[in-house]
């Protein structure tokens, strides 16, 4: 896994979410991404990869606009697993990112029944959102984001007095995707701890995204070399270092 966290830590600079693509993955490709899939799915979430153009035929919130692959990836949950959709989804991302190819979250703008037909969902089983998938037929687009003293309400000084690894953390953390790129979060440093704190419902994807930032966190922190665990309340995920 520590290998998979740093090529993941990589590819987190280069992401960025994509509409226009030039064709599906190559077969070994897709052969690496189902392993990939199967490797992530467990406790209460699981990825199903499909091809068919028609997921991304929705005409709500811009539905559509997904152009030049018939590839997405479904991530489907049952129980209270929102967070772990967003960590386990933006897993996949990265791994996409990786080999080269572009991906985009849809969490609203797709045509949920035809990535239905696909999936045996179970009764208890729902879809939270899909990722597209397929060969870059972008180039980098970069997007805005908060600063970390908006984010922490850490000053710049006080940043760069942190420790290394919360700062390559933090820094890593900054630059997750999130629904509508809202940032429903922010990032609270206390002694040897970073908290992730919900802000917002975000159109209903706020605990996706936060579990999108955890992964981001962690990554960050396991570049600097530190592992750690995460403890969850209500609305705030705390990452302690193991000692």
């Amino acid at each position: 896994m520590s290998y998979t966290m740093e090529r993941w830590y990589s590819a987190t600079g280069q992401r960025f979410s994509m509409r226009k693509f030039g064709g599906a993955p190559e077969e070994a490709d897709m052969r690496a991404l189902e392993e990939t899939a199967r490797m992530l799915s467990g406790d209460g979430v699981r990825l199903s990869l499909g091809e068919d153009a028609r997921v991304f035929k929705s005409i709500f919130l811009g539905g559509g606009k997904v152009k030049g692959t018939p590839c997405f990836a479904a991530l489907i949950y049952k129980g209270d697993a929102m967070l772990r959709c967003g960590y386990i989804g933006e897993s996949f991302i990265l791994e996409c990112t990786a080999l080269g190819l572009g991906s985009c979250w849809l969490g609203a703008s797709y045509k949920k029944s035809a990535a239905a037909e696909h999936i045996k969902l179970a009764k208890d089983e729902r879809i939270a959102a899909v990722i597209a998938f397929g060969k870059p037929g972008e180039a980098y687009v970069g997007r805005p984001r908060k600063t970390l003293a908006a984010l922490t309400g850490l000053s710049q000084a006080a940043l760069i007095e942190l420790p290394e690894w919360q700062q390559l953390a933090l820094s890593c953390a900054r630059l997750a995707p999130s629904a509508v790129n809202g940032q429903p979060w922010e990032f609270r440093v206390e002694d040897n701890r970073i908290s992730v704190v919900r802000t917002s419902g975000n159109f209903g994807f706020g605990k996706l995204d936060q579990g999108i930032a955890m992964l981001h966190v962690e990554l960050g922190a396991a570049h600097s070399g530190m592992s750690g665990s995460w403890a969850i309340t209500e609305d705030a995920a705390v990452f302690t270092p193991q000692a």
